[in-house]
């Protein structure tokens, strides 16, 4: 794994879909059964959406109300595209602003299906080694021109918010 770059990002709004999910760390995580499927939805609605960046979508997870959760490891998740201020919210999608912040930013290569061993890697490798730790502020994945699902040489990135280590 490549050492990631630590970049401080401006919030962005997000127009997409939303569901949850169980946690890409956890051992019974339904991340592919879910996310996968909430990205195919949102490409046939993508028209939909008054894109601030026609080359750039998002995948945002993040914790969410805890009350609302049906365990501990899941979150709560937004695929979509960046959007104005002022864009409309099409019928059955949600806005929502990612948290500004502070994050580790990790390139992924290779095919999406790979994409959970790269997450795996920053969680259980790269920042209990490292002098961060999580801040809470949610997982941001970028998908842009670099991007094609299936390619291997593939990229997109992988934003983890962090918060030096007290």
């Amino acid at each position: 794994m490549q050492a990631p770059r630590i970049e401080t990002k401006s919030p962005i709004r997000l127009i997409g879909l939303h569901s949850r999910y169980i946690r890409g760390t956890a051992p019974d995580t339904n991340a592919g059964e879910v996310v996968g499927p909430l990205w195919g939805q949102l490409n046939e609605r993508m028209a939909e959406i008054e894109r601030s960046d026609h080359k750039t979508c998002y995948g945002y997870s993040y914790w969410g109300d805890e009350a609302a959760r049906s365990r501990p490891d899941e979150v709560e998740c937004i695929v979509g595209a960046p959007a104005t201020a002022d864009a409309p919210v099409p019928n059955g999608m949600v806005a929502i602003e990612t948290a500004g912040g502070l994050y580790a930013v990790f390139e992924h290569r290779g095919p999406i299906w790979n994409l959970g061993k790269t997450i795996l890697a920053v969680y259980e490798d790269w920042l209990p080694k490292s002098d961060y730790e999580g801040s809470g502020l949610g997982d941001v994945e970028l998908y842009d021109e670099r991007w094609s699902a299936d390619g291997e040489d593939s990229i997109c990135e992988y934003w983890c918010g962090i918060k030096p280590r007290a």
